[in-house]
């Protein structure tokens, strides 16, 4: 019952602010139903979250629940994305993502990880799932950025184009959501790092390296956008890469680690 009310309620939200887009409401967010919406989406999700993951604390996230956890990062993006009218075409492209990514809370076996415990753990679990969800929201962008781009270049002018923002307001926002997405990177990063006694022997080797990787992708774009203006197909082939790596570090270690050999993180 939870799982169909937070689909549902994600899938009105996405559809009532791709009618604004389409409407091209310029109305406050809070007068849009979309807002609500969302707010009842998100606050459902992350009952329904925490619900599932309280018994055996956020060491036992599975693979489909730190889907979820990322899903709802996305999900606060696109509540404030409806803050913007310009980008509430965005925010109903990123509700949907939201829904999509809640459906699978806790169809999973949890698989529990030995850690030391505490909140500074918890804090670095949170912060890697928030810096997951900005890159997500940042490739979202990207993906979207390309549409766009590839519809001026042809001049071709289809009526979901007009639903979206100015390339320059949409470039500025994806920077803006990769420094954000940077910032809790590197600080779960380091709180990361207080938890790594032997990488071998606690399976933490590749994530780390990629999570790593990701990091230095990310930063060397923020650098070129600041020292060089980097923009354009530049951006985003960096921003694709940056997540990617990321991506690959977290849920595709623990897909092979915990699905398929059967092991756990320590």
């Amino acid at each position: 019952m939870r799982a169909f009310l937070v689909i549902l309620l994600y899938l009105a939200a996405s559809a009532a602010a791709a009618h604004a887009a389409r409407q091209g409401s310029a109305r406050p967010a809070i007068a849009e139903p979309a807002w609500y919406f969302a707010l009842a989406a998100l606050a459902a999700h992350a009952a329904w979250l925490v619900g599932v993951v309280r018994p055996g604390g956020i060491g036992t996230l599975s693979l489909a629940d730190s889907a979820s956890s990322m899903g709802l990062a996305i999900g606060v993006g696109g509540l404030l994305a409806l803050f913007a009218p310009r980008f509430r075409g965005t925010a109903a492209v990123m509700l949907g993502l939201a829904a999509l990514l809640a459906a699978g809370t806790g169809s999973m076996q949890e698989t529990p990880v030995v850690t030391p415990g505490g909140w500074p753990f918890s804090v670095h679990v949170v912060l890697a799932m928030g810096a997951a969800g900005m890159f997500a929201i940042a490739a979202v962008f990207v993906l979207m950025l390309s549409m766009q781009d590839r519809a001026l270049r042809a001049h071709r002018a289809p009526r979901w184009l007009a639903a979206l923002p100015p390339v320059e307001s949409f470039e500025r926002a994806l920077f803006t959501v990769l420094a954000t997405g940077m910032a809790a990177l590197t600080v779960a990063i380091l709180m990361g790092l207080l938890f790594v006694t032997d990488l071998f022997a606690q399976h933490l080797v590749h994530k780390v390296v990629l999570a790593l990787l990701a990091w230095i992708i990310f930063a060397v774009l923020l650098v070129g956008r600041w020292r060089r203006g980097w923009r354009g197909r530049t951006a985003r082939r960096y921003t694709l890469a940056g997540f990617a790596s990321l991506a690959i570090a977290y849920f595709g270690s623990k897909f092979v680690l915990e699905i398929l050999l059967g092991q756990h993180w320590g």
